[in-house]
């Protein structure tokens, strides 16, 4: 490179080249009254005015892009038939540069970089600019740990059209591009600038690019293909989270990408919480400071101690919790305390409500049989519901290792059972409650599996007592002793009096009627269930249209 360079351009004072290319110069400068130093391109190709108007839509979309993490733009001019821009020196040097030198980063590290590489595309995507280059080497890293997005040459403005991209040329860096880039670069979205980011991470965390970088039929099959070498194979410290991001990101098809920058920024974010990030950047920039390889320190996640102590309550949490489900559903009784404890089960049959919820609630309560005092068993009150209606039967609970078998119930009657309840080895006695019925037994717990049968009030009724009333509807004047009840009997309306009380049970339906002279008769339908036995009818009847006349 020769170090023959103009003393001023314009009004700024030159002080060396910074680079040289095919395509111009770049000079290193002062900002005559900012008194800041600035680079500035120079573009050196003439007579094609396709490059001269990528060069200035590049100024006119760095003007629009006023971000901290985006290069800025200070001037832009023409001078003795050569257009320059100038633009803010960035005091350090390219991505590509620190990769060289480290090989690979750490991912916290490669993180950070990504965070705010994600921060300058979000904010180029809200104006509908899309970069179509990005790459490590567009990516500017300062000696203060400043990451900066730079190089729009080729960049998109949906707002501004793009009449310099021809359709169906390929625009970019290949290793960088994807599918849809290479076949249309005027078509694609911000989409690409997702998948270039998605490998400039691969590479960064791995030292290497997913796919051959000499572009080819074959490398583009490849790509199209989406057949890479996983990160974690070739690092296994690599985060899974991360090498999933990397995999949602360079997805072939662009469909299956995520769908704006936001969504990458979230899941960076997200990572990078754990650990201080103004730690980080000062790691960076003693990266770029560093003229060797530098270093890296173990960088560990600032909530570390917290995370794992949450994790180690979280643990013991659900080991506790684990405990006492298992010690509820009986497996230590069943395993561990089996020498010493058996189950014990109780099956009722007993006829069932008519009416929903109005079943008698049962209980069962436990009693050691000393023939003193007889102490109640701790913990060992029991509800009955009916068998297989409960939740935590088909979660919890075991079937006994020896079924017993009680014989079909009657289509009204049904079995009814208790959560299982262990018993050490002795004599005991149950008391089992029904509304107003008390049953008592005593039995002995040993090694087998204890079941008690319970049927004493299989298919009960009561002897049902029936009161009849009768009043005027109008009036309210008792006329009972003008009407008579008749009772639906063995298919024929008799008189109630007439009909043997012990014939009148509980647990069916009965029909009674109320008819009195010069009133409309009334007809009770009553669902009696098996364990009531008073009746009381208040019949509040109408005068007929004849007697209202009277």
């Amino acid at each position: 490179m020769s170090d023959e360079f103009p003393q001023m351009i314009g009004k700024y004072k030159v002080l060396g080249i910074v680079a040289k290319g095919g395509m111009g110069v770049v000079y290193k400068a002062m900002h005559p009254s900012l008194k800041r130093l600035v680079v500035i391109k120079k573009m050196t190709a003439r007579g094609k005015s396709n490059n001269a108007e990528r060069f200035k839509k590049e100024a006119q979309i760095l003007l629009d892009l006023q971000s901290p993490y985006i290069v800025h733009l200070f001037d832009y001019f023409t001078e003795a038939g050569f257009r320059y821009m100038v633009e803010e020196f960035v005091d350090g040097f390219a991505l590509d540069n620190l990769i060289k030198k480290q090989t690979a980063l750490p991912c916290p590290v490669a993180m950070l970089i990504m965070q705010d590489a994600c921060y300058a595309l979000k904010y180029a995507h809200s104006k509908e600019i899309v970069h179509r280059d990005i790459k490590p080497g567009n990516i500017l890293i300062s000696k203060r740990g400043e990451i900066k997005l730079a190089d729009f040459g080729i960049a998109s403005d949906a707002n501004e059209g793009d009449n310099v991209t021809q359709s169906g040329v390929a625009l970019g860096t290949p290793a960088y591009m994807p599918p849809e880039q290479f076949e249309d670069s005027a078509s694609v979205d911000n989409r690409a600038d997702i998948y270039a980011l998605g490998i400039m991470l691969y590479e960064m965390i791995t030292g290497a690019k997913p796919y051959p970088q000499s572009f080819s039929i074959e490398t583009l099959n490849t790509i199209k293909k989406g057949k890479y070498i996983h990160p974690r194979k070739i690092d296994k410290t690599i985060p899974p989270v991360i090498a999933r991001l990397i995999h949602k990101m360079i997805k072939p098809k662009a469909k299956n990408r995520f769908r704006s920058i936001d969504m990458v920024l979230k899941i960076v974010k997200k990572y990078l919480k754990h650990y201080d990030t103004h730690e980080l950047r000062v790691q960076v920039a003693k990266s770029v400071i560093t003229p060797k390889t530098y270093d890296f320190p173990q960088i560990e996640q600032k909530d570390k101690i917290k995370r794992r102590v949450i994790k180690i309550v979280f643990a013991g949490a659900a080991c506790i919790l684990a405990v006492f489900c298992a010690w509820k559903a009986g497996f230590f009784h069943r395993t561990v305390l089996k020498k010493w404890y058996s189950p014990v089960q109780i099956e009722m049959e007993m006829p069932h409500s008519l009416s929903a919820q109005m079943d008698l609630p049962v209980k069962a309560f436990f009693f050691e049989n000393d023939n003193d005092n007889i102490p109640e068993v701790s913990g060992s009150e029991r509800t009955l519901y009916v068998k297989g209606s409960r939740f935590w039967e088909k979660i919890l609970s075991f079937d006994f290792s020896r079924k017993v078998m009680a014989e079909r119930p009657a289509s009204k009657n049904k079995i009814y059972s208790m959560k299982t309840l262990f018993l050490k080895h002795g004599k005991y006695r149950v008391k089992v409650v029904v509304g107003p019925y008390v049953w008592w037994k005593s039995f002995e717990v040993s090694d087998e599996n204890c079941l008690i049968t319970c049927d004493f009030l299989k298919n009960m009724t009561r002897e049902l007592k029936i009161k009849t009333y009768a009043y005027d509807a109008q009036s309210g004047d008792d006329i009972s002793e003008n009407c008579d009840f008749m009772i639906l009997y063995k298919n024929n309306w008799t008189n109630i009096e007439e009909v043997d009380s012990k014939m009148i049970k509980s647990g069916t339906v009965w029909r009674i009627k109320a008819s009195c002279e010069g009133y409309k008769e009334e007809v009770f339908s009553l669902l009696i269930d098996w364990y009531q036995d008073d009746l009381i009818i208040s019949a509040m009847l109408e005068k007929t249209v004849e007697n209202l006349e009277k």
